[in-house]
């Protein structure tokens, strides 16, 4: 089982969040997750969608628990800055709101698991 060590030496850039808090994510993914399922990319798999349910709840957090989505174009003054919206929806769309959610999309579909229902 990935441990708050593996978490923090994979994804430094979360290295001053508390490890009670990683820890709650890191239990969070493995339960989310097959191990038996995803095999050897079962580490790696658990350790990406913690990262991302994480920065999900850092955003809530600053954000005072609002919602997250994406910004399809924005203007301040001179400067405009525009971003791609996401094709999926459904179940994965918030998959691609973070790198984390978008690196366990391409590992679940290396594992050779579509979307899942419990």
């Amino acid at each position: 089982m990935p441990t708050i060590d593996d978490f923090r030496e994979r994804y430094p850039e979360f290295k001053e969040v508390d490890g009670f808090r990683i820890d709650l994510f890191l239990l969070d993914a493995q339960q989310e997750i097959s191990q038996a399922r995803w095999g050897r990319l079962f580490e790696r798999g658990v350790l990406a969608l913690a990262a991302h349910l994480l920065r999900l709840s850092l955003w809530a957090t600053e954000g005072n628990g609002g919602a997250n989505r994406n910004v399809a174009s924005e203007s301040a003054g001179e400067l405009s800055v525009g971003y791609a919206t996401p094709t999926i929806t459904g179940t994965d769309a918030d998959y691609q709101l973070t790198a984390y959610g978008q690196e366990y999309l391409r590992l679940r579909k290396l594992v050779g698991i579509g979307v899942m229902v419990a």
